[in-house]
């Protein structure tokens, strides 16, 4: 299987194909800790997303990279920051692929970062805008991925992905 036959199970999947579960995923990641007394910390992801039809295919999500992340294409929401996390995509449990999606205005919505950050329109591969309103609608809250897609300007661009 390439990689390419990979992603387009997940992309041409449905919210209601898959099971989420806010379980330990065993995925580590050690950094340094900004507790005081402390050397490290342990972070993980939080959601294993599992796909009911073929169970080899899951992907991890939570694990967050970037706290501060704040790109001019934010700049439209009350809170101009939001958390890179990562989007790991696995089969029968091996990692197979890593994407970053942001979640934005205090996690109200999980949205792809445009090929383009200075000046709308923001162009997104549609293949990766599909995967980030999936993800969204397993994960995210109870928020339109469509409303927010377009109040900052995004487009989706037929683009090969990855």
């Amino acid at each position: 299987m390439t990689l390419e036959e990979y992603l387009s199970v997940i992309v041409d999947s449905k919210a209601d194909d898959w099971r989420t579960s806010n379980v330990p995923t065993f995925m580590h990641r050690i950094v340094p800790s900004r507790t005081p007394g402390s050397d490290f910390e342990l972070q993980e992801h939080n959601v294993l997303m599992n796909y009911m039809p073929d169970i080899r295919f899951s992907m991890a999500w939570g694990l967050v990279a970037d706290r501060n992340y704040a790109e001019p294409w934010l700049e439209k929401l009350p809170n101009k920051r939001g958390d890179a996390v990562i989007l790991d995509f696995l089969f029968n449990g091996a990692l197979v692929y890593r994407d970053v999606l942001i979640a934005v205005d205090n996690w109200r919505c999980i949205l792809p970062q445009p090929m383009n950050t200075e000046s709308a329109p923001f162009r997104v591969q549609e293949r990766r805008m599909q995967i980030a309103r999936l993800v969204h609608g397993l994960v995210g809250p109870d928020s339109s991925f469509g409303a927010y897609f377009k109040r900052l300007g995004m487009v989706p661009a037929k683009v090969p992905w990855p």
